[in-house]
């Protein structure tokens, strides 16, 4: 049992991770389309790291959210 609750989590992890990338990548494709959208011209370059910032941002705080509780679970684990 205690090996599948570690495939369970160390899964968990990766597709966290994999979160973190997609939605990176997604805010920057929506921040250059909403800057071109807006300002038109070369604008869409600053959309796009804007985005892209405030995606991984956004991203890090869910991944140590989740990370968090993770590790909350695991010291559980040890007093019990």
């Amino acid at each position: 049992m205690a090996g599948f609750r570690r495939f369970i989590i160390k899964t968990a992890e990766v597709m966290v991770v994999l979160i973190v990338i997609f939605m990176t990548i997604v805010s920057a494709i929506s921040g250059a389309t909403g800057m071109q959208t807006a300002l038109g011209g070369q604008y869409w370059i600053v959309g796009a790291l804007l985005g892209g910032v405030g995606g991984y941002i956004g991203a890090a705080i869910f991944a140590a959210g989740f990370f968090l509780l993770m590790e909350i679970a695991e010291n559980t684990r040890r007093i019990s």
